[in-house]
């Protein structure tokens, strides 16, 4: 893996990308058992953000497969997924961990959260979002059975990859989830790093 061509995202960690339209982000699950939340906001007006509720209706799906696109509160096209080496579904029903979450689990105060990865990523280009929205969690194991969820070990491979391409000019956050309590990122429970690399127009 090239330093040149790849970013790392630290496991437990967040990062903010900015992307033109028609650029696409390669998100690469490099140890191929973490999952990573991921949100998308209008570069235009940041209040406008990728909504997995609307998702869900306009692709008449509670997942999103290869070839379609994940919508914006708006009703807009924000990316699309051109690529998925990953056999099973990314989830888009469990909310982002947070502090009140690990509050819940008697963890210290402080202890990192997806919802406090994409606060700080987001400041670091300026942005102040007007609220933290649900992620698509992807490689997270949500199996749904009937009415009933589970939350579970993953399914991902190491290698796994996503390519997003962006179908308008936004800005792409993700958190490597620092969830160490539960086995959501392994049966170890330890957050690992992912990669990404940015490539032009289709």
């Amino acid at each position: 893996m090239s330093a040149t061509h790849w970013t790392e995202i630290p496991g437990g960690q967040g990062r903010a990308v900015a992307l033109a339209a028609g650029q696409a982000l390669r998100l690469r699950n490099t140890f191929g058992s973490q999952v990573v939340d991921t949100w998308a906001l209008s570069a235009a007006d940041p209040s406008e953000y990728l909504s997995v509720e609307q998702t869900r209706r306009m692709n008449a799906g509670l997942f999103v497969r290869q070839g379609q696109s994940y919508w914006s509160n708006r009703r807009n096209r924000m990316l699309t997924l051109e690529e998925d080496s990953f056999p099973g579904t990314h989830d888009m029903l469990i909310a982002c961990c947070d502090p009140w979450l690990y509050r819940h689990f008697d963890c210290p105060e402080g202890h990192r959260s997806c919802h406090s990865n994409f606060l700080e990523a987001t400041r670091s280009l300026g942005l102040e979002p007007p609220l933290v929205p649900n992620p698509v969690n992807l490689w997270m194991n949500v199996p749904v059975s009937g009415e009933a969820i589970d939350v579970t070990t993953p399914l991902s491979r190491s290698g796994d990859h996503v390519l997003l391409r962006a179908e308008r000019e936004l800005t792409l956050v993700f958190s490597a989830c620092p969830m160490d309590i539960t086995p959501i990122n392994g049966p170890d429970r330890q957050p690992k790093a992912v990669h990404y690399s940015l490539e032009g127009p289709a």
